[in-house]
Parts: structure tokens; sequence; C-alpha cells
């Protein structure tokens, strides 16, 4: 009889929890990527600031089906970079964190951090996002989601968002905070956007725009020194004396067909930066132009496709007319990824990140120990790519990067613009679906701009130099 009365027990048990799992499930997704990345010269001259380093990094996103149609959605980071908090750079390869690293038996803990969690409901015609997500846009020129297998860094947002969708049209209205200080009102940074966006899938078409307005109190923008001097084009006072209120515009059209498909990106800005120069405030006016131009294969083993872009540089003027794009997007290998030369050609330094954050310690980044934190800005760029697919599992890629400033060095004597040519070299190994090897050789020949500089800082080195890079990834 007390058998019988357990089984009952067993089998009633099993019947609620399968009706709890119904409810509510788990669902994982996430990516490893590991990297070996050498640049023979960054500083192109001597000493030649040497780099090599490895990478190794994890990304887990679990969502919670909590019913039909709702979601919550986070992700977690292990292995993050302690130099480059907020990005999914991934550890350095012999990054040691223990106390004496000679004696010690291990290489010492790494960080596991949490980088989004947000709610998703999906109703019939729209959807309803709340937390903290990724955000990109277009081409990604300007923001970029991380969403490719090799990308380093990203974009979220602490925001509410709802989509609307029409057949092929939506609208998607967002109010967000990107900066609290504290529990208080006012001591922040927030934003407002709206996007409106024409997808079909069937017809290859893309059209959208986005516009947004980004506002921040003076307490919280906490400019670093590098990236006042850049807002000033180094004059002096320059000091952080107004509130931000700056304003974006992007653009995007695409269209695609059997042999031929193009998309197109623009971004332009707008407003105060919150910084003053002199007695004049620093006011941003720039902007950005990205295409890329694609060839299918169809029935031949060749493609090609072509990018080519601008975004404008800093001028001798009140106004910072500079434009970077986001680090995701690469042109080359080497060239507006890492940092080379002796001199901040692009105007970049207005977006670069330092280390550490710290601003009583001077910023520890420079050619020779940063990542691929470079972008591109104050120049013209043009990028062919043929690609010659060897058999299922191989591919090889071949790329050719010619590119010239927009604005020369102020005050630079007989300044030039050319930036020179960049070879790029791939081998792509794809076993399975999911799984991608991809080995990079990169080998830069310098142009005359390259040794631009002002007074003592002029007859800067244009020296060839190389790069090599092997990464996997994996993707489930």
């Amino acid at each position: 009889m007390l058998k019988a009365h357990f089984l009952k027990v067993l089998g009633l048990s099993i019947v609620l929890t399968s009706t709890a799992a119904q409810a509510m499930s788990l669902d994982w997704s996430g990516g490893y990527r590991a990297e070996w990345v050498e640049v023979d010269k960054p500083s192109l001259t001597n000493p030649t600031e040497r780099k090599a380093y490895g990478l190794n990094y994890l990304y887990l996103t679990p969502k919670i089906i909590a019913a039909d149609g709702i979601n919550i959605i986070s992700r977690f980071d292990v292995f993050n970079s302690e130099m480059y908090p907020g990005s999914q750079l991934g550890t350095i390869w012999g990054m040691n964190t223990s106390d004496v690293p000679a004696t010690s038996g291990n290489q010492g803990p790494a960080t596991v951090s949490a980088s989004q969690l947000y709610l998703s409901v999906n109703q019939e015609f729209g959807s309803l996002k709340a937390g903290r997500m990724p955000f990109d846009f277009g081409l990604g020129m300007l923001y970029s989601g991380g969403n490719g297998a090799f990308d380093h860094w990203y974009n979220t947002r602490d925001m509410v968002s709802y989509k609307v969708i029409v057949g092929d049209w939506s609208l998607t209205p967002m109010l967000g905070r990107m900066y609290a200080n504290d529990f208080g009102q006012g001591n922040n940074q927030t934003f407002w956007g709206a996007q409106l966006q024409y997808e079909n899938i069937e017809a290859k078409s893309l059209m959208g725009v986005y516009v947004e307005q980004k506002k921040g109190a003076r307490t919280t923008l906490n400019y670093s020194d590098a990236q006042k001097a850049a807002y000033c084009a180094g004059a002096t006072p320059c000091d952080v004396s107004g509130d931000m209120s700056i304003n974006t515009t992007s653009f995007v059209i695409g269209r695609g067909w059997d042999s031929f498909g193009y998309k197109f990106e623009g971004a332009f800005q707008s407003g105060e930066t919150g910084i003053r120069r002199g007695t004049e405030d620093v006011k941003m006016d720039g902007f950005g132009l990205a295409a890329e131009l694609y060839f299918p294969a169809r029935e031949s083993k060749w493609d090609y496709s072509i990018k080519l872009g601008m975004a404008t540089g800093d001028s001798d003027s009140s106004n910072f007319s500079g434009f970077a794009f986001n680090k995701n997007y690469d042109v080359a290998m080497l060239m507006f990824n890492h940092r080379l030369g002796g001199a901040d050609l692009f105007n970049t330094n207005a977006v670069k990140p330092r280390y550490p954050s710290d601003q009583t310690q001077p910023d520890q980044l420079n050619v020779g120990n940063s990542a691929d934190d470079e972008s591109v800005g104050n120049a013209y760029y043009l990028a062919p790519t043929v690609n010659y697919t060897i058999n299922e599992r191989f591919s090889l890629r071949n790329t050719l990067i010619y590119a010239q400033l927009m604005n020369a060095v102020p005050n630079s004597v007989d300044a030039k613009k050319d930036l020179g040519l960049e070879w790029d070299i791939e081998v792509v190994y794809k076993p399975i679906e999911r799984v991608q090897w991809v080995n990079q050789l990169g080998l830069l020949f310098p142009g005359e701009a390259w040794k631009n500089g002002t007074g003592t800082t002029g007859n800067k080195g244009n020296d060839f130099t190389f790069g090599f890079a092997s990464k996997a990834a994996i993707s489930f």
C-alpha cells in the first residue's frame, strides 16, 4: 500500500514539474573567441614599440521565456579586459592577477560581468523593450551592437523602447539614461531617439533614419585631459564649463540584386560639447559617410566587394568638426584599427579610451601597448576586396586600402595628406557551420602624411610595417 501511494505522489510531482517547465524555460546562446595579434612597428619609426598579445573571451546569453511573447534576456561576459572595461576584448593571455606572479601557482582569477539585462514583450504589431540592451543601426558605422564574431566593442543603452511594425515599415521611439551619478534628479546624461525603417527581405531593400538628442549635466561629463586637448586643438585655457547637448542624425539605404548590391550610411553630429576653449564654447560639427558595394559570386568562385567612405577632421576653429566611426567598423587590419605613428592624425583622441579611468594617474595606453582601439576619422578611404572560394571550407581574401587625410595637421610645415597603401591577405577556414579560423597578414606602406608634426614634434617616421593575426571563433 505504501509503495502504491509513493508511486502516486511521484507521478503527480512529475506532472506538476512538467507543467511548470512548459510555463517557463531557459534558452542559451553564446560564443567563444581566441586571438593572437602581432604588429611589428606601430610607431612607424624607432623605437618600434612592437606589439604581440593574445586574447581569450567567452560570452553567454541566457533568455528566460517567462510566458508566450515575454522574454527576459541577459548577457554574461567571461574573462573581461581590465584595461578596456565595457568592451568584449577578453583577457590578455598571461594577465596574472596573483599577488606575486613569479612564485604563484596560477594566473589568478579573471572577472565575470553582466553587460545586458532587459525585458522583451512581443506583440502582434510591435514589441516593448526595457532595460540595458544592445543598440545598432545600419552598417554599424556609428552604432554597433557588437554582434560580429570578432567584434571587440559594443553599444548598450539603459532605455525603454517600443517598436511599432506595419508591414515592412517600423517606427521605434526610445527614451533612456546613459549616466547617473546617484539617485537624485538632474545629475545625469539622458537621451531620446526615434528610428524609422523600411526593410524588405525578399526585395533586399533597406531604408532607415535615426535621430537622437543627448543631454548631460556638466558634473557628469568627466572628459579626460586628452579628450579636452583634442576638442580644444591644444589651445588653453580649456575646461568643462557648460552642459552637453548633442544632436545626431543617421540614415541608411540599401538595395540588392542577384549580381550586385549596395549599402550606404551617413551620420551628422552637431551641438554643444560642454567644453570651453578660451572664451568660446566648443561646438560639434562633423559627419561621416560609408558605402559598401557587393558583387556576389553566383556560379563563380570569385566575388568582389568595395568599401569607401570618409570622416571629417578638425579644423583650426572654435568648432570641433572631427568625426569618428565606431571602433567595430574595420576597413583594414592595421590602418584605422591600431594606433599608428607619432601623432593623432585622425582626431580620434576625442573618443579614445584611457587606462586607468582615474584621471589622477597618467594614461598608460599608447601605440605600443594598446589594442585595436583606433577609429576612422579625418580621412577618406577606398578598399576593394577580392575573395576566392578554394573549396567549401577554405577561402582566400585580398584587400587593398588607400587613404588620405581630409585635413593636414594644423600649423605643420609642408604637411602632406597621403596616408599610403595597405595590403591585407586573409585565409579563412570554416570546418563546420558556426566555427571559423581566420589568419591575416597586413602589409602597410605608409605615405608622407605620417611625418606630419608641428614644432619640436615634427619629422615623424613613416617606415614600412606589417602585422599578423590568427583568430578563431565558435558560436552556439
